[in-house]
């Protein structure tokens, strides 16, 4: 690596680490300001960006819709939550402009997303570490699933299975289909273990299932290009024992799953709401029949203000006015949003601002992805797409940050004549 390489892939290293710890915020903030001052003016000149900027269509698409939500902002009635939010989604404006205007070597990027995975592996580790000894030293097995695993870094398992899926990829790409020699394979391999069990204590339903379908999807087109069909065997047996002893010995992470069978709600039930660590019955709030419920309340509050939305500042305001409206008590008296990124930004942006958002954010990074067969950038964004569906990552500053950096990052060595 140049010179230039070292300093940005170091102040990567420092951004990922960041990226998992949520109660060093003033800390966080000067590294990820040093890493895109440097990327912006370090790295590069002004003329090579402005070049960079006209070649990448999605990051016009990207101020496009920061844009967007700042008009939205101004013509809200609460101006000042509207800046509130405003300040969550900020990373996607940074982010691809401090990195998203960078050509770096493909070599550079795929180190870099392998140092992210290893970070993920840093992390996962000390956290497993930390649970086991929760529950068995301290008899609080509780502690070793779900938000409860995550809670000593201050992030919600959701976005902390986001990144651990991500690791996966990255780590199986590096597994697989790079020249690796026996020693680094194994630890990518115990990695890549390690990070699987992780998962399943993280305890993220939309995370686990897409993981297991990429891993099945995986397994049958490896077995059918390399005509590795032992090898296929062989990973198809050890992927369902595995899944049969993690749910035989650490049956917790089933109640997620249960929940999905309870799908029907009354928006005036004052049920309890459901937890993995105890009994799913009926008449509980759970995760599947509360998103339903909050979905069909966006979907009509939308449908009044189809093609500019309510505003940033007024989408919370203008969804509890829904809620009450259908009696729905349980989703006012926890503040509940409406879990859904894409319905979000309708409610807030309406037709125009998703249209933007699609095309900016997931169609040409995708477009331009494939367009360099680059699988690994359109599985990563891919993943960030379906993991929009079920929570409003906006509304959460590692959330942004999550999509803001992973998105351009991903298309840093595109060029627009490889075809």
């Amino acid at each position: 690596m140049t010179i230039q390489e070292k300093i940005l892939y170091g102040g990567l290293l420092f951004f990922f680490g960041a990226l998992f710890y949520a109660y060093t915020d003033t800390i966080n903030g000067i590294v990820i300001a040093l890493l895109l001052l440097y990327a912006f003016f370090f790295v590069g000149n002004f003329k090579s960006k402005w070049g960079l900027l006209k070649e990448r269509k999605h990051i016009a698409f990207m101020m496009l819709f920061i844009l967007l939500l700042l008009i939205s902002i101004l013509f809200s009635d609460n101006t000042g939550r509207g800046f509130r939010y405003l300040d969550t989604r900020l990373a996607l404006f940074y982010f691809p402009l401090g990195l998203g205007l960078l050509q770096l070597t493909k070599p550079f990027k795929e180190k870099s997303l392998l140092g992210f995975a290893l970070v993920t592996t840093v992390v996962a580790a000390g956290l497993l570490v930390y649970g086991i000894y929760a529950a068995t030293v301290l008899n609080k097995p509780e502690l070793l699933y779900n938000d409860s695993l995550t809670a000593v870094i201050g992030r919600q398992s959701v976005y902390v299975a986001l990144l651990v899926n991500i690791s996966v990829f990255i780590l199986s790409y590096w597994i697989f289909y790079k020249p690796v020699s026996g020693k680094k394979q194994a630890l990518l391999l115990s990695a890549l273990c390690l990070l699987l069990v992780f998962s399943y204590f993280l305890a993220s339903r939309s995370m686990m299932l897409l993981l297991f379908a990429v891993a099945i999807g995986f397994i049958f087109h490896y077995i059918l290009t390399k005509k590795k069909y032992l090898e296929g065997a062989t990973l198809l047996m050890a992927l369902g024992i595995g899944v049969f002893l993690v749910f035989k010995f650490f049956p917790q992470t089933l109640n997620r799953f249960r929940e999905l069978t309870y799908t029907q709600f009354e928006y005036s039930n004052r049920g309890a709401e459901s937890h993995y660590n105890m009994e799913v019955t009926a008449d509980q709030w759970n995760g599947a029949n509360f998103r339903l419920a909050a979905w069909q309340c966006g979907w009509e509050l939308f449908l009044q203000h189809p093609l500019t939305g309510v505003g940033l500042g007024d989408k919370q305001d203008e969804l509890v006015r829904a809620y009450a409206k259908k009696g729905f008590q349980f989703g006012i008296d926890t503040k509940k949003n409406v879990h859904n990124n894409y319905l979000d930004v309708l409610i807030s942006t309406g037709i125009i601002g998703l249209a933007v958002f699609l095309v900016g954010w997931l169609g040409l990074p995708l477009y331009y992805s494939a367009r360099q067969r680059d699988w690994l950038a359109v599985l990563i964004i891919g993943s960030i797409g379906i993991a929009l569906f079920t929570e409003v990552y906006f509304d959460r500053t590692v959330g942004g940050m999550i999509v803001g950096f992973f998105v351009p990052f991903l298309l840093t060595d595109y060029r627009k004549e490889v075809v």
